[in-house]
């Protein structure tokens, strides 16, 4: 049976090999610069009925401080080639990064970009 937890962390862990903040579930107090993992939409999907396999997908969002424009965007453009290069060959990639928008996290205005990945995996 599959063990979310346990395939959730593993992602964080392959993640943070890369010598960044991740957390594998949202939270409301963020280190910058960081990753958080969040489930995707759908989260998850039975390949056919009887078949054992379900789909999972998550969101993977890059996040860092937006104080200055320029470095932000610099600091998000590293962020997410270290998360890309960081993914082992087991995942799918569902698109690319999203265009980078501010957010507001806690007091601070955040810049953040995500990508959604999906990891096939038995019941």
């Amino acid at each position: 049976m599959a063990n979310l937890v346990s395939i959730r962390t593993a992602l964080g862990d392959s993640l943070a090999a890369a010598g960044r903040v991740v957390y594998s579930y949202p939270n409301e107090n963020v280190a910058v610069p960081a990753i958080v993992l969040v489930p995707g939409s759908p989260y998850i999907s039975v390949a056919s009925i009887g078949s054992g396999r379900l789909h999972i997908r998550f969101d993977i969002t890059a996040i860092v401080n937006a104080v200055d424009n320029q470095a932000a965007l610099a600091n998000l453009e590293t962020l997410i080639l270290s998360v890309t290069n960081s993914l082992s060959n087991n995942y799918s990639l569902l698109g690319g990064w999203s265009q980078p928008t501010v957010q507001q996290i806690g007091n601070s205005d955040m810049l953040i970009s995500q990508l959604s990945i999906e990891l096939v995996t038995t019941n």
